[in-house]
């Protein structure tokens, strides 16, 4: 219980010197958002007939360098809904028929995602590739069992390689992580954290990158893997194919029967805007 308290004062200690920092470095009178870039990205999808289905999915990432610090902020939005028709069955657990011998169905509604997580991260370099950083961040996603979820956590980070063609870093960290479920016993506990992110501009047009993070506790694992390939269209917009494989064990929606599973996997295709 001390080491957790610890951590949760220690990291709210790093946010709260990154925003002081960055407001005594601030310009007077500048806007809210000058000085922060990033991107953001939107895609969307519909099917209907026999089975009707449908999802959405939106993200920002925005970054800003103040001196020796750098802020990250970031979120993720994804809600898919999906209708389909099948054999009813019996309390007993027969199927069902009319009277005329043909299958009785039904159709059942539903969502298969609905996935909000929101995050901040601020870094302090104290070498020009090394940095410490903290992270908060909040995530939400019912279907997964997963009611509220927040993590609080304090590392070291380094850049391997920056360049022009692109980059790759690495994290550790520890922390505490605290999820509430919707069906089930919470999971509460110290963790630790490890991070990569990697990025390769192909050429001037394709831009390759590969990210996975992972919480690895006592109670509970949650890693996530995300690959993806932009393709540049414009001077500031993209296409991007990406593919995302989450896996978080001891946490599953236990009202799902068979379908239930500790881990997930999306594909998408998005339009990417520079901001």
């Amino acid at each position: 219980m001390k080491r957790i308290t610890f951590l949760k004062h220690a990291s709210a200690a790093v946010m709260v010197s990154a925003l002081t920092v960055g407001n005594v470095n601030a310009q007077d009178g500048s806007s809210l958002l000058q000085g922060w870039s990033g991107t953001a990205s939107l895609g969307a999808s519909t099917a209907s007939g026999n089975s009707e289905a449908s999802n959405i999915n939106a993200s920002i990432r925005l970054g800003k360098t103040s001196g020796l610090w750098e802020h990250l902020v970031f979120g993720t939005m994804f809600k898919g809904t999906s209708a389909i028709l099948v054999q009813k069955r019996d309390e007993a657990g027969e199927l069902e028929f009319d009277d005329a011998g043909f299958p009785v169905r039904e159709i059942i509604k539903g969502d298969n995602s609905d996935r909000i997580a929101l995050g901040y991260q601020p870094r302090y370099y104290w070498r020009p590739k090394t940095y410490f950083f903290g992270i908060l961040d909040y995530e939400q996603d019912k279907p997964a069992n997963i009611k509220l979820g927040s993590r609080q956590i304090i590392g070291v980070g380094h850049k391997f390689f920056s360049n022009e063609f692109g980059f790759l870093s690495g994290e550790l960290g520890i922390g505490n992580k605290n999820t509430e479920v919707v069906f089930g016993d919470d999971v509460d506990g110290g963790i630790g954290y490890l991070g990569l992110n990697y990025l390769n501009r192909i050429n001037e047009n394709v831009t390759f990158n590969a990210d996975m993070r992972a919480d690895f506790g006592s109670d509970n694992t949650f890693t996530e893997i995300g690959l993806g390939v932009a393709f540049k269209l414009s001077q500031k917009m993209a296409l991007k194919v990406a593919h995302f494989t989450r896996g978080n064990s001891d946490i599953t929606n236990p009202t799902l029967g068979s379908l239930s599973s500790s881990s997930d996997s999306v594909t998408n295709i998005n339009l990417v805007i520079d901001i």
